[in-house]
């Protein structure tokens, strides 16, 4: 798949939830009669848009592309999306975070959130190749036999 359309699916699937996040959000403050919509909730929208999108891109779509090019395609979109959750987090937390070192944890937290998740991914794919070549060697065994 070329690098454009493959853009393309990702600015369509972008813009799709931040409408969906902006409809949401525009019920809300209807129901609470709020009138104004202040450019923070907008900043907001679009850091969980570009979440939701990046993760979308690393767990579900994987269109035309290679085995490799998926594996650095995960490897990227999880990593925006993380950066994403994180920026999120920093800019708009309760009580304005000042401190630099909150946003330290954070990153520490989600990395190694992320690398168990991997590991365990890793250990996942392993036992179920070994359980698919025992049960081909036993297939392979008894149809010679």
């Amino acid at each position: 798949m070329k690098m454009r359309k493959y853009l393309e699916h990702f600015l369509k699937d972008f813009f799709v939830a931040c409408g969906c996040l902006m409809i949401i959000v525009t019920i809300f403050m209807e129901m609470y009669s709020v009138e104004t919509m202040k450019a923070s909730l907008l900043w907001q929208i679009i850091l969980g848009a570009s979440a939701y999108t990046f993760y979308k891109y690393a767990f579900a779509t994987k269109y035309e592309l290679g085995k490799k090019a998926q594996l650095i395609c995960f490897s990227i979109s999880s990593t925006l999306a993380d950066v994403m959750i994180v920026l999120w987090l920093f800019l708009f937390s309760p009580g304005r975070v000042t401190d630099k070192n909150l946003l330290i944890i954070y990153i520490i937290v989600i990395l190694a959130v992320k690398g168990l998740v991997h590991a365990m991914m890793y250990i996942d794919g392993q036992t179920q190749a070994k359980q698919l070549n025992e049960k081909l060697s036993e297939y392979r065994n008894g149809e010679k036999a």
